[in-house]
């Protein structure tokens, strides 16, 4: 071929090669989508022509694409923004969009050999160990203490590097599996009943305000502090409050969210309800029915945020040592604790645990703590009328967003990214060290894009991820998260802090900040109430709340 590639040269050259041999196979795929690539238009995105000509390939010919063929030319299609009119399958990518590239502490190891005694460790890297280290940092270099981090993996590849970096004010989980969302304190009232059905309603009701009440304040707390971090330290991540959207499901849900923007209002967090209508016009987002909009919540990159807090840490002294799993940690006295790893043995006086779904491979005891299994797909060059703002719809199975740092503007002034869309419903699974998306949730999430995201329907993924999170079970666990001394005695010297739920960046930056305080105080911050939030309530049947005898059922 000379001069400027066409169309009917495309064409011309797929029949060519689904004709020699009755077959059209990878290697000649290969070629094809390198030739293709050629009718791209700005930022490697199909023009009308490249799709016209797509279309036309995979109507002639998908009959003779080999095995491997088929996911080279969908690869090529989702690399482009194109769409494909026959079925999309899983992509073989799943590498998270936040993990792309070079890591920056990859196997990092602040001395040759582990260090035989620490004054505070750190397990785990993820958002809130970071967020721990960098927070302990400071004062530790003042007062000379030695603060050692450790991890199993690196730095932001556990969920911290496979979630939709997306933080909220209101972080919803349903009582039960999926239905319509009461609002936060009707359902932390459903799952204190469950807990506790032996104690009277007008207990529980108090006590459900009160962990309402207690978590958005938390939350709010959370995103300021997050914010006044990246700020002050000038971390580049992709820092974009620019707000988050939850489309009610029907009405009773839109009178929730109605309730709800009063009690976030008492916390200081501003909540707007929009109607239909004006979701709609403003962000082009189907919605039935009304939605609240948190404005100072939104997205970020937190794989970006975690390495950014542990270099500021590491600048004032604090050591990391990656791939240095945690075995057990045994506790002999209130300030001595033997933290054991394949590459020594640490003796510590004080212990954060920030490992998520991986905590009761290190503590049995917390068998509650279940790792559940979330997906992510990512989409490129769509049509972004979102405004920056997170959006979560149908009973939070759906959220989605733009990160900030995939967003361009085409040759047409028209506003483009990547999109990344995460839920499916997520599930309790196996083993966290092999977190694999699923078929069946990608399939749910197709759907979903279809509905909620037209211009993006039939457009196949360029990627899809799965990663690990916790998720607070049993009896107890309510699904709150786990933020306290593990026990008394000896186990009061270490200190469990789990946001979790899958509403991580909710609360993580909070939650690492407050183990930071205890662990250079010894007293647990205010923002962590031992009767919302304290382990203890995973271990006995007693309430960790006040309940008055004459309010007891009889």
């Amino acid at each position: 071929m000379t001069g400027p590639l066409k169309k009917a040269d495309l064409t011309a050259l797929a029949s060519k090669m689904a004709t020699s041999g009755g077959r059209f196979d990878t290697a000649e795929m290969k070629a094809w989508t390198a030739k293709a690539k050629a009718l791209t238009a700005d930022h490697g995105r199909a023009t009308p022509e490249l799709q016209d000509t797509i279309s036309e390939v995979e109507k002639s010919f998908s009959d003779k694409f080999t095995r491997g063929a088929k996911p080279v030319f969908q690869s090529f299609v989702a690399e482009v923004g194109a769409k494909m009119e026959g079925p999309i399958e899983m992509p073989s990518n799943d590498t998270p969009i936040w993990l792309k590239g070079v890591h920056p502490l990859a196997n990092y190891q602040s001395n040759p050999k582990l260090p035989r005694e620490a004054d505070i460790v750190i397990v785990g890297t993820g958002l809130t160990g970071a967020s721990a280290a960098y927070h302990i940092s400071k004062a530790a270099e003042k007062r000379g203490l030695k603060v050692v981090v450790l991890d199993a993996a690196d730095p932001g590849t556990g969920a911290s590097g496979r979630n939709g970096g997306n933080f909220e004010l209101i972080p919803e989980n349903f009582y039960g599996s999926y239905g319509t969302y009461d609002g936060l304190e009707e359902e932390r009232f459903k799952f204190l009943k469950a807990s506790y059905p032996d104690v009277s309603d007008d207990a529980l009701r108090a006590q459900a305000k009160r962990i309402a009440e207690t978590v958005l304040s938390f939350g709010h707390k959370n995103a300021n502090r997050m914010a006044r971090t990246i700020e002050k330290e000038k971390i580049d991540c992709d820092y974009s409050p620019s707000g988050w959207l939850r489309t009610a499901l029907n009405e009773r849900e839109a009178r929730a969210f109605e309730a709800e923007a009063k009690l976030a209002g008492k916390a200081g967090a501003k909540v707007e309800i929009l109607s239909g209508p004006e979701i709609e016009a403003r962000y082009k987002f189907p919605a039935k029915h009304a939605g609240r909009l948190v404005t100072a919540n939104g997205n970020y990159h937190p794989f970006k945020l975690v390495n950014g807090e542990l270099q500021k840490a590491l600048d004032r002294g604090v050591e990391l040592y990656t791939r240095t799993p945690v075995k057990r940690v045994r506790s002999l006295e209130d300030d001595v604790h033997m933290v054991e790893t394949p590459k020594g043995t640490i003796r510590a006086k004080r212990v954060i645990v920030a490992t998520n779904a991986f905590t009761s491979q290190i503590f049995p005891e917390l068998a509650d703590v279940k790792y559940f299994r979330s997906q992510i797909s990512s989409y490129a060059h769509v049509e972004n009328d979102l405004k920056g703002i997170t959006v979560t719809a149908k009973d939070g199975d759906i959220y989605a967003n733009f990160p900030k740092g995939e967003q361009y503007e085409d040759a047409a002034k028209r506003a483009r990214g990547t999109l990344i869309v995460g839920g499916g419903q997520d599930v309790e699974d196996v083993d966290p060290w092999k977190a694999a998306p699923s078929r069946e949730v990608f399939a749910l999430s197709q759907s979903e894009i279809a509905s909620h995201f037209p211009a993006a329907a039939q457009q196949p993924a360029t990627a899809a991820w799965a990663g690990p999170m916790a998720f607070v079970e049993g009896k107890h666990g309510m699904r709150l998260p786990v933020l306290g001394p593990l026990g008394d005695g000896a186990k009061s010297g270490v200190f469990v802090a789990i946001w979790c739920n899958g509403y991580g960046g909710t609360g993580c930056h909070l939650a690492g900040a407050g183990a930071a305080s205890w662990a250079l105080t010894g007293r647990v911050p205010k923002e962590m109430p031992a009767d919302v939030f304290g382990p203890a309530r995973l271990f006995t049947d007693t309430p960790q709340f006040a309940v008055p005898a004459a309010s007891e059922k009889k």
